[in-house]
C-alpha cells in the first residue's frame, strides 16, 4: 500500500499500518471493519497500480459476432431484424371474387369467403365406387393380405398397347408386362 492512504473508521483516521491494532480495540465488529477496509484498500491499490484483474477479453471477431447475433440492445429494445425485412414480394393480383389480405403475413394472400367460393370438402368414397379395384394375385405373399386395415388394395393397371396385366412371383398386384 502507498504511504499516506487512510481509511475512515468510526470517525477516526487510521493508517494502513495501524489496521492490525484495530482488532484488539473494540472486539469483533472492529475486526470485521478492519478486514473489509483492508480488502478494499488492496483492491484499490491493485487497480491503481495497473495490475490486471482476471478479466476475459473478447477478440474483435467475437465482439463483432456478439453484436451481430444479439437479441436486444443495451436499452432492452429488440435488435433482431423483422421476419419479413428481407422478403421481396412480387407483383400479383387476385382473380375475382378473391381479394388480397395481409394480416400478419409478409406478402399477403388471396382470400374469399366460403359463400362465394366453395371449399373443397373431400369425402371418402365407398369401396370400389370407381370400379377400378381388382383382386390380388393368387400367389400373393401373406404380407399383402393384412392384418387388419393394412391390406394391400390393387387397382386395374392402365397398360400400353401390347402390354397385359400379369402377376409376377412375389407380387401383390398385377403389373403391366410385354407379352
Amino acid at each position: 500500500l502507498k504511504a499516506g492512504v487512510e481509511v475512515q473508521v468510526r470517525s477516526s483516521s487510521v493508517k494502513p499500518s495501524q489496521l492490525h491494532q484495530l482488532s484488539e480495540l473494540d472486539g469483533p465488529s472492529y475486526a470485521m471493519k478492519a478486514g473489509v477496509a483492508t480488502v478494499l484498500l488492496l483492491l484499490a491499490a491493485t487497480e491503481c497500480s495497473g495490475v490486471k484483474v482476471l478479466r476475459r477479453r473478447d477478440t474483435p471477431e467475437e465482439q463483432r459476432l456478439d453484436m451481430e447475433h444479439r437479441a436486444e440492445d443495451s436499452f432492452g429494445k429488440t435488435a433482431l431484424t423483422p421476419a419479413c425485412a428481407k422478403v421481396e414480394c412480387g407483383d400479383y393480383s387476385c382473380p375475382a371474387p378473391f381479394e388480397l389480405k395481409k394480416d400478419a403475413t409478409c406478402c399477403g394472400y388471396c382470400w374469399a369467403p366460403d359463400h362465394l367460393v366453395a371449399a373443397d370438402r373431400h369425402v371418402v368414397t365407398a369401396f370400389n365406387a370407381t370400379g377400378n379395384v381388382i383382386e390380388q394375385c393368387e400367389e400373393a405373399p401373406s404380407t399383402c393380405k393384412g392384418p387388419g386395415a393394412n391390406v394391400v388394395r390393387c387397382f386395374r393397371p392402365s397398360c400400353r398397347n401390347g402390354d397385359v396385366p400379369n402377376c409376377s412371383p412375389g407380387s401383390c398386384c398385377p403389373m403391366c408386362t410385354t407379352r
